[in-house]
């Protein structure tokens, strides 16, 4: 069983049918146990708890088993990631196992029979508050304002048309032109000031907008095309590759729920 939550920033996801194999990618990723301690991979390290933050590009493993948990794939550059990295301090991974811990949990339960989008917030409300973090909007809210106000103008001027994530095309050279940059150029500026591959966070917002095709009824194939992957196994490939489950099976007896609203 899957239930995904798609929002501006995150996708949240409970699950009993993560199998992933080592890999790493550009986004943060949490995993919340629901009773018992997860059993995660990182590296070389075999960790045992109920609620760790693993960084970027670090590489890690996990299976669900039988077992429900809970993970949250965090928007690479969203005030909720930079609150996050701040507290990590450039660590690969943080564990949380404060005094509420078994509070947050029992919200969580709670959760997995609720289909109710009020549910999911003031649970993430209270996640919020475990993790130490502020709950706020996407990079354009103050805080991330000034984190902003350090890239090149035409970097500022691509995150907010990523964003927006209605594009046709999704492709580097389609938005070196809107910024008039070639490819390359446009790359290597992107990596040096937001600290990330361009591709990579290209992939994340379109891995989002399938999501929100699929949310809307449509088919996989349907989704794929709509989000500008160029098949539906590169879809697949991503979807993969960052929650650790196919797409397939993400459909299949899955919720889909829409926190908030496409940005205009």
């Amino acid at each position: 069983m899957n239930k995904i939550y798609w929002d501006r920033d995150k996708i949240s996801i409970i699950t009993d049918q993560i199998e992933s194999v080592p890999h790493k990618h550009w986004t943060m990723q949490l995993f919340l146990s629901i009773e018992k301690n997860l059993e995660i991979g990182v590296e070389d390290h075999k960790i045992s708890c109920r609620c760790i933050v693993i960084n970027r590009d670090i590489l890690h493993s996990f299976s669900t088993g039988n077992n429900m948990y809970f993970t949250m794939i965090i928007e690479p550059i969203s005030s909720l990631a930079i609150q996050l990295e701040e507290r990590m301090g450039g660590m690969k991974y943080y564990i949380f196992n404060n005094q509420d811990i078994e509070y947050i949990q029992k919200l969580l339960f709670c959760l997995i029979d609720s289909d109710g989008l009020r549910e999911y917030r003031e649970f993430m409300i209270q996640l919020y508050k475990f993790l130490g973090v502020k709950e706020q909007a996407r990079i354009y809210d103050d805080r991330v304002k000034e984190q902003a106000e350090i890239y090149d103008d035409r970097v500022k001027d691509l995150l907010y048309e990523i964003e927006r994530c209605n594009w046709d095309t999704y492709s580097i050279a389609s938005f070196a032109d809107k910024v008039a940059l070639s490819p390359s150029r446009l790359s290597h500026l992107f990596k040096e000031q937001v600290g990330m591959p361009l591709k990579s966070y290209i992939q994340f917002h379109q891995m989002q907008r399938a999501f929100l095709a699929l949310l809307n009824g449509k088919s996989i194939t349907e989704s794929a095309m709509t989000a500008g992957f160029d098949t539906p196994s590169h879809f697949a490939t991503v979807t993969k590759k960052m929650m650790g489950m196919s797409a397939s099976i993400s459909v299949k007896n899955s919720v889909f729920l829409k926190v908030t609203e496409e940005v205009n």
